[in-house]
């Protein structure tokens, strides 16, 4: 309709006529504008568009909740990217956005590195072990009853769509390596051969299908290259530049680093092209390192030879991995010098898109970081086989350490010395000299500096502090008035007195410890079993006579040891509540922490999960 004729027309009716042709006039404009944009917009969904006229259509849409692009090449150093010529790519994408030059992982092999990226919490807040390879039924059951928001979860939740393409194993159950972390598509090629094209293939289809959705995304994007065995296509090691002499392994190392590099500008490019790119937030990183320095060829923890390989110490070539950021509708750059770590991943995550980060993780966003709002520094503690540390800024205590360890092949049960290594990468970058305290009640026989010895001593209490407590055993005796003779046993593991009376006499015989007093009025003695892999047994004699199981009352609500005969572990529990004890009891049991860990292991490995790991180098 031509409007100035409308408005001519218009201005001959009535007043009441006037005013309906006026309505009916706007209704039926609206309705044709609304038609026009609806075709636009079902046009747009179907891809019928070019990309220019897309970016167009595309600018006048409300934007939805950034998509989250997380990528994990696995055993990439932190020395790699931007050296040796190898990371093109990855080193056009570290100047487009944020380069943390100083960034640790939690834990120094895949499966509980990968479990603190979608927990925020440490490897030891979960019940899936990092010890052994196998996940037993009860810890994969214990982890769906205790962890309810692992990321890809509590993303989902939020309207996400989340997709993981990649080789890890650990991020499936149906091996019997890991557990399932909640993705909605699941694309493992850790059972494939030359899985780094295949998981290109598969992300570029991921990419392509999840562009044209109305919801926001979760990708995450695993590469197993360069982990070993080292067999990168021909010509990528002559791409490798540098004045080190490297021997063959670093060289095939340094291929497929180019390798993935390579089909990683491959990923970049379908994310711009489809349009993804401004309103993601990108990040990139490893799950550990990578040992190379022949000091620590045979790691002092485990004992095991790690060169080339992993998982047995925490050493920074270890534990220091890139981490690149990409943030959503940013152009910041910057490189962030200051200590990171990869429990901060996840609340990171969630702090960018506007999901509450909930109290119970440990690491911290690093928006403040990057909006220059950090006011402390962040301190580093991380656990793998054998192993726990502590570091502030460029200061670490290593301990050699039992308190994470199950019974199975690799141990037995007995408990040696455990000792703690000191190093500061300022005087000591590859960690090679290292100050060694072999029992931390000692450390002043070593007639160090004053300011160290007690640098070292916090250090140490700092590990402590971090790491779960174990369960705490307490025995409650109502003495005769002759003497009282006490024998605590355990099958595996050492017993550690915590608390006892002065006037009881201790002795200690291997996994039994015997105690004597000649007190006449009721004491107690608390202790623990450490590592936590076994119940302990006792037996107390009053005078000549041993006391009966009648005689015996056990956990919070006293329950007469005599009524049970199997798997009475529950009877024993009293949380953290002190039982109310009758004065005529003669004996009170209870455990205070928790019901210990079903640790021992008989799990035999299928078929495909040996495959698996001797595919990946992890058995020989």
């Amino acid at each position: 309709m031509n409007p100035s004729r409308f408005f001519r027309t218009l201005s001959t009716l009535n007043r009441f006529q006037s005013l309906f042709v006026f309505i009916l006039f706007v209704f039926v404009f609206i309705t044709f504008c609304k038609k026009e944009n609806s075709v636009s917009e079902s046009n747009l969904e179907q891809g019928k568009y070019e990309p220019e006229t897309k970016g167009k259509i595309t600018k006048n849409l409300p934007q939805s909740k950034p998509n989250v692009i997380w990528i994990v090449i696995d055993s990439l150093r932190g020395d790699i990217i931007g050296n040796y010529n190898v990371t093109p790519n990855l080193d056009l994408f570290a100047k487009e956005g944020v380069t943390f030059k100083y960034h640790l992982v939690n834990a120094a092999w895949t499966r509980p590195s990968t479990l603190v990226f979608f927990t925020g919490k440490f490897a030891s807040a979960n019940p899936v072990n990092f010890w052994d390879y196998p996940t037993t039924k009860s810890e994969v059951e214990a982890f769906y009853r205790s962890e309810k928001k692992p990321l890809p979860k509590l993303l989902k939740g939020a309207l996400y769509s989340t997709y993981m393409v990649g080789n890890n194993p650990f991020l499936t159950d149906k091996f019997g390596l890991g557990v399932d972390v909640g993705f909605d598509f699941l694309y493992d090629f850790s059972n494939y051969t030359e899985d780094t094209k295949k998981i290109t293939k598969k992300t570029l289809e991921v990419i392509d299908e999840i562009s044209s959705q109305e919801n926001p995304f979760f990708l995450f994007l695993n590469y197993n290259d360069p982990h070993k065995p080292y067999t990168p296509p021909p010509g990528f090691t002559s791409r490798i530049q540098t004045k080190e002499n490297l021997d063959e392994r670093k060289l095939n190392y340094l291929g497929e680093v180019a390798f993935v590099d390579e089909e990683l500008g491959k990923v970049f490019e379908i994310i711009k092209s489809k349009g993804l790119w401004d309103n993601s937030l990108i990040l990139i990183t490893a799950d550990h390192g990578e040992v190379m320095h022949t000091s620590h060829a045979i790691s002092p923890f485990t004992g095991t030879n790690t060169y080339y390989g992993h998982g047995q110490d925490l050493f920074l070539e270890n534990i220091h991995v890139p981490l690149l950021i990409k943030l959503p509708n940013s152009k910041i750059q910057k490189a962030v010098q200051s200590m990171t770590r990869s429990i901060d991943l996840y609340p990171t995550i969630l702090d960018y898109i506007g999901i509450p980060i909930p109290k119970s993780i440990h690491g911290l966003s690093l928006r403040p970081i990057l909006e220059g709002l950090e006011t402390t520094k962040r301190t580093y503690y991380g656990e793998t086989r054998f192993t726990q540390g502590y570091g502030e800024g460029n200061e670490f205590l290593l301990q050699r350490s039992y308190r994470f360890h199950e019974l199975g092949k690799f141990w037995q049960g007995s408990v040696g010395k455990e000792f703690y290594l000191y190093f500061d990468t300022r005087t000591d970058p590859n960690q090679e000299h290292p100050i060694r305290i072999n029992q931390m009640e000692s450390i002043s026989e070593l007639k160090l500096n004053a300011t160290l010895e007690k640098k070292i001593q916090r250090f140490w209490k700092q590990i402590r502090s971090m790491e779960p407590k174990l369960p705490l055993y307490h025995l409650w005796i109502n003495p005769s008035q002759t003497e009282t003779e006490i024998q605590i046993t355990i099958p595996n593991g050492i017993i550690r007195l915590a608390a006892l009376p002065s006037t009881v006499a201790v002795e200690e015989k291997g996994k039994s410890v015997k105690l004597k007093s000649k007190e006449k009025v009721p004491f107690q003695i608390s202790f623990e079993v450490y590592p936590d892999v076994s119940f302990p047994e006792f037996k107390v004699w009053m005078g000549t006579n041993q006391l009966t199981k009648s005689e015996i009352l056990v956990g919070y609500f006293g329950v007469n040891l005599s009524a049970c005969s199997k798997d009475c572990d529950l009877l024993y529990e009293s949380q953290s509540f002190r039982p109310i004890i009758n004065p005529h009891t003669k004996v009170h049991f209870w455990k205070e922490g928790g019901q210990k860990k079903s640790y021992e292991n008989k799990q035999e490995l299928g078929t495909d999960a040996l495959d698996i790991l001797k595919k990946q180098g992890y058995v020989q």
